[in-house]
């Protein structure tokens, strides 16, 4: 490892060379603390987990926030097929290198959740005892929205619409040109600005630094064709058939405001999954919390997530 700087409230921005690519990571906290593994969702950074580092470093955890592949701090790699399985490689090598004799509680927000819970359900995770708990914060259900093609739990005439949707979207992308123009639309201060503040509760918390974070990264050559490469690569499995395989413990932290992967109404099909698994008798290592935000609710609102977080690491249910 690395260490470039050092950020706000002792908080250490490093990196660290994985098959020969650079990942760039955040961590703070006691070095011999549980460690606390933590994974962004798509196209933004572990920037997202600046409020939530801080706070558990505090009680005594070694907390790590981790860039993926192509995204943040890390090396924007066009030589790779991005998936869920290579990001889970990524966090179980991460958790050997810098937490060899501890299993690793795994924290992920959005498609990190997905990340994480794939790791847990893999051999490293599962045979080995490497993942000692998992935190899904707004799981996403897919790498990208191609899960509506071919989750389980979506409707068979809404996957027959969104395949024919796909199928449209993929062949646009492939125009250069069109793809390049579209990506410099998106990578602007104000639109991000703008959506992210759409997926807040707290437009407050939506400020320069956040959105520099998002931006900077989307300036590096090779950016678009990890952009690219994510939005058209295979969604993967989906959590419905990832968390049957867990078999550590559990908790789900949720937005009651998250419009992107809502926990109820009619768009709610992975949402209402996951209230049932936790309220499934027979899966007493599984729980949830909600609490007031929206999709990013880590960086949305901190008070209550860290509280909830804090909690449940304090008396994990047996696994």
């Amino acid at each position: 490892a690395e260490t470039t700087s050092s950020g706000d409230a002792g908080v250490e921005l490093a990196s660290w060379s994985w098959r020969g690519h650079r990942i760039g990571y955040r961590a703070a906290g006691p070095k011999d603390g549980q460690a606390i593994v933590m994974i962004h969702g798509f196209g933004v950074s572990s920037g997202t987990y600046r409020r939530t580092l801080p706070a558990l470093a505090s009680a005594g955890y070694r907390a790590y926030a981790v860039d993926l592949l192509g995204f943040g701090a890390s090396s924007k790699a066009t030589d790779v097929d991005y998936s869920i399985d290579l990001w889970s490689e990524l966090v179980g090598d991460f958790c050997d290198e810098f937490s060899p004799k501890r299993s690793a509680v795994l924290v992920g927000n959005s498609i990190g959740g997905l990340v994480c819970l794939t790791a847990a359900a893999s051999q490293w995770g599962k045979d080995r005892e490497r993942a000692k708990g998992v935190v899904l914060m707004n799981c996403g259900a897919g790498m990208n929205s191609k899960f509506l093609t071919t989750g389980n739990l979506i409707p068979a005439g809404f996957r027959v619409l969104f395949t024919f949707f796909f199928a449209i979207f993929d062949a646009l992308a492939s125009v250069r040109p069109l793809a390049q123009a579209g990506f410099d639309n998106l990578a602007t201060k104000e639109t991000v600005m703008q959506t992210l503040k759409a997926i807040y509760v707290n437009e407050e918390a939506v400020d320069d630094e956040l959105v520099e974070g998002i931006i900077a990264p989307a300036r590096e050559e090779g950016a678009l064709d990890v952009f690219l490469n994510v939005l058209k690569g295979d969604p993967g499995r989906g959590p419905d058939e990832v968390l049957p395989l867990v078999r550590c413990p559990v908790h789900m932290i949720w937005g009651d405001q998250d419009t992107v992967t809502p926990i109820d109404g009619q768009a709610a099909y992975y949402g209402e999954w996951f209230q049932s698994q936790a309220a499934d008798p027979e899966l007493p290592h599984v729980s949830l919390s909600m609490v007031t935000a929206g999709h990013v609710l880590m960086d949305d609102n901190p008070e209550a997530v860290n509280a909830a977080l804090l909690a449940w690491l304090a008396d994990p249910p047996p696994p």
